[in-house]
């Protein structure tokens, strides 16, 4: 038991600890707004995979391979909400006090994984692969989606913590502006390869 948890553990740290969007939004939003004003973003983005965990484990993962339109129609419309996100990085005023209204949210961390194709896609996997062997089956799914929320919590705060020890960088604006252009770039990169190679 302790290897498959193991081996589920490296599994989700590679697929949900690699950089996408999630983690360059919450990088972008901590560097530029400071840990306390991205913590909101955090959890959303969490509180989102947690009900992307719950709905892949009861079928819609399954459903999203089975109807390939579904599939596209929500790569679509996730990939244009990572746009818009992307969009605000970039746009947001150099003053994070002028900046108020700008910084990301809770909403905007649920919908940024609920919206993204990539978690079920992820979590299809895991579910089909690395399920736990637990009985009932129930329980399967519950130790595996918390161990996977376990991953998810610390490479998130590891991402978080990076994008506040970038933040002085973010005090210089001509470096600000490059490194938010540059993190709005990557996370347009990450919608272009997740639509053109999934």
């Amino acid at each position: 038991m302790i290897s498959d948890v193991t081996t589920l553990a490296v599994t989700a740290l590679l697929l949900f600890g690699s950089p996408g969007p999630g983690p360059m939004t919450i990088v972008a939003t901590s560097a530029t707004f400071g840990i306390r004003r991205t913590i909101s973003l955090y959890l959303g983005i969490l509180l989102g995979l947690g009900l992307s965990m719950v709905a892949a484990s009861l079928g819609l993962a399954t459903l999203l391979a089975a109807w390939p339109s579904l599939k596209s129609a929500l790569q679509i419309l996730g990939g244009l909400y990572v746009l818009y996100l992307a969009y605000r990085i970039a746009t947001t005023p150099l003053d994070p006090n002028q900046a108020g209204g700008s910084c990301l949210t809770l909403t905007d961390g649920v919908l940024l994984n609920i919206l993204n194709p990539k978690s079920y896609a992820v979590l299809l996997v895991i579910y089909s692969k690395f399920l736990l062997p637990v009985s009932p089956v129930v329980a399967a799914y519950l130790m595996t989606m918390l161990t996977c929320m376990a991953v998810a919590v610390i490479t998130n705060l590891f991402w978080l913590c990076l994008g506040g020890a970038i933040r002085p960088l973010f005090q210089h604006p001509a470096a600000s502006r490059r490194l938010r252009f540059g993190f709005a770039a990557l996370m347009v990169i990450a919608v272009c390869w997740a639509l053109f190679y999934s």
